[in-house]
């Protein structure tokens, strides 16, 4: 299954839910369903739990019980078909059925108690979880952090956003093929809006995502260091060597002082020896700094020597 089908799942799956939640529950569903006025009041779904739960919540928080119907597709249709019916689920949430535009009505969140010294009811997090099994998607963590409600209204959908705003969350609004679409791509804002609305398990496998994604990105980081340091490794010893072996060919060696002269062997009989491994070697051990002192002296020798003869050969090529 999809992250976002585990989420629907996982509200779907939460009991014992006080009746203020189940009514601001129902609302939500209801709200940011099909068509939730007079002349309509529907949903349409392709997961039957939630058809279930639309059922469910609508029965309890209004007495009237939605007809369902599953097409050969396989998707459920859930609708009011009396007037006098959807008057009465309309009257339940203090709507007349004329309202021009939707709008939340916070009045239908009744619990006002406060959690955490935030102003966030339980009723806030139910109806958040209602509009979520209606018209929300999220994204699979492990490619993108990304949850969104999509709404067929303009200001029902900037109710929203300021609802999601007010509790801190990174949410933002675009409009997608003329529907608005109120989304988030904070990791953080993601994991708070799903602790909102009871996806505890969700939301502990965002933040288990985002430790595995860290620690394989320091992971990645290292090795590109050490990979990095390993080619100027083998770059420089490719130096130290070529200069001594033009030391070597030049008969400059047997004439070099004691320790470079040493220094020049070592590195000839162990040409993928660290510079630590070479001090070791040494008759007096040296540091690694002291060995990297010695080879660099041993390549502006050589440099030394090729430089002159160049500047030998040019001045002979004048004279003709």
């Amino acid at each position: 299954m999809s992250f976002s089908s585990n989420i629907k799942d996982e509200l779907i799956k939460i009991e014992n839910m006080p009746d203020c939640c189940i009514h601001a529950m129902a609302y939500g569903m209801l709200l940011f369903g099909r068509s939730f006025n007079s002349g309509a009041i529907s949903l349409m779904t392709d997961n039957g739990n939630i058809a279930q739960k639309y059922m469910s919540v609508t029965e309890k928080a209004s007495g009237i019980l939605p007809f369902c119907s599953v097409s050969d597709a396989g998707k459920y249709s859930l609708e009011i078909p009396s007037k006098e019916d959807r008057m009465k689920v309309l009257s339940e949430f203090s709507m007349s059925g004329n309202e021009r535009t939707l709008r939340i009505d916070r009045g239908n969140l009744l619990n006002d108690t406060v959690y955490d010294g935030e102003n966030l009811s339980c009723c806030d997090g139910a109806f958040l979880r209602g509009a979520f099994l209606s018209c929300g998607t999220a994204s699979d963590p492990n490619k993108s952090y990304h949850i969104e409600f999509v709404v067929p209204f303009k200001t029902l959908s900037m109710d929203l956003l300021k609802m999601l705003t007010d509790y801190g969350l990174k949410a933002k609004h675009m409009v997608r093929r003329y529907v608005n679409v109120i989304y988030i791509k904070d990791s953080e804002s993601i994991e708070d809006l799903l602790t909102i609305m009871g996806a505890y398990n969700s939301a502990m496998e965002i933040m288990n995502i985002k430790i595995y994604k860290d620690v394989r990105n320091l992971t990645n980081r290292r090795n590109n260091f050490e990979n990095a340091n390993f080619s100027k490794t083998v770059d420089a010893a490719y130096d130290q060597l070529s200069a001594i072996m033009y030391l070597e060919e030049k008969g400059v060696i047997p004439t070099l002082e004691p320790d470079l002269k040493e220094i020049a062997e070592l590195r000839i009989d162990n040409p993928e020896a660290s510079l630590r491994e070479i001090g070791e070697l040494c008759s007096i051990k040296m540091s690694r700094s002291a060995v990297n002192y010695r080879l660099k002296r041993l390549v502006s020798i050589s440099n030394s020597i090729k430089n002159s003869e160049e500047s030998d050969a040019s001045e002979a090529k004048d004279d003709e």
